[in-house]
């Protein structure tokens, strides 16, 4: 009500789409990774060389006279995730958008490991700074400084060679100023986004997530909730008394496991970023009742609202 953020403690979750999504991160991050280091032919595979005003992109050399094909290679891309998005939704920012793959597949796992799960980080920055937070603390943001410091290297490797790069490294900041700058301010950027902005970047900055809402139809698969099925929300008791009641419980796990702090039953919203944490969510805990899964899952609007 007074403006101020509000923090989010994504509770942890296992299921199908979790797992999936964190095998594409760890393919998507080991490709990042190793890219800078492949060759075709004797040539970077992507590398653009800017102090030399060399391009490689998939084995092949232009310069700056090439320029003019980035409008097709752009447009291609942004063609590319129109078409996917009216079809498919955000899938991209689930499985693919690097915000989502550093924050979900680095950061936040080394922050449930250092502070613990939703309930034990909430309790920790409600508390007094006790030796055990400040210990906890500085633990994290050392990690986080030296993670977003590797992603600042791997990063400038795709604008110079990373053998070059070593050299650059043990040459020390004197010899090579400019390099020195670019790593110093992409770290400083990375360890204030991933660390601290998270959720805002998707929300306040990333033009997509205001984009979707003019890139979808009733017919686009995105997630989303049965309203037909679950409602009228009942406890199980209630049902078994009523079984025309709906089969949600009003449980809430679908909210607390959200990194966007966002209730999936109030319909599309352009915060969503299709992680699908809530289908594992409620699929758990429709499991556990004995109950058909799906009562959110990947559907057109027009079926989650009981069309065809």
């Amino acid at each position: 009500a007074d403006g101020g953020r509000n923090v989010q403690y994504p509770a942890d979750v296992r299921g199908r789409f979790i797992t999936a999504r964190r095998i594409t991160f760890a393919i998507l991050l080991a490709f990042w990774a190793v890219v800078p280091f492949i060759k075709v032919h004797g040539r970077p595979f992507l590398m653009l060389d800017v102090e030399h005003r060399h391009f490689f992109i998939f084995g092949g050399v232009f310069g700056a006279q090439d320029a003019w094909r980035l409008f097709f290679i752009l447009s291609g891309v942004g063609l590319a995730l129109l078409i996917t998005t009216s079809l498919s939704g955000r899938i991209w920012c689930g499985y693919a958008c690097p915000q989502t793959v550093f924050l979900e597949g680095f950061f936040r796992p080394i922050e449930r490991m250092i502070e613990g799960p939703r309930e034990a980080r909430m309790k920790l920055d409600a508390g007094p700074w006790t030796f055990n937070k400040v210990a906890r603390k500085v633990a994290k943001h050392t990690v986080f400084v030296f993670l977003a410091a590797l992603t600042a290297h791997v990063f400038v490797g795709y604008f110079v060679s990373p053998y070059r790069l070593w050299e650059m490294i043990f040459a020390g900041p004197g010899k090579h100023p400019e390099a020195f700058a670019w790593a110093t301010a992409l770290t400083g950027l990375f360890y204030g986004n991933f660390a601290f902005f998270r959720e805002q970047t998707c929300v306040g900055i990333c033009p997509y997530g205001r984009l979707q809402s003019v890139l979808v139809d009733p017919d686009t698969v995105t997630v989303g909730y049965d309203v037909v099925r679950g409602e009228t929300r009942a406890k199980p008791a209630e049902k078994a008394k009523n079984p025309e009641l709906g089969d949600c419980v009003d449980c809430k796990r679908c909210v607390v496991v959200c990194p966007m702090g966002i209730d999936i039953r109030n319909g599309l919203q352009f915060d969503c970023i299709g992680c699908t944490k809530c289908i594992d969510a409620c699929d758990e805990i429709m499991d556990k009742l004995h109950r058909p899964r799906g009562l959110i899952r990947y559907d057109t609007s027009r079926a989650h609202n009981g069309g065809q």
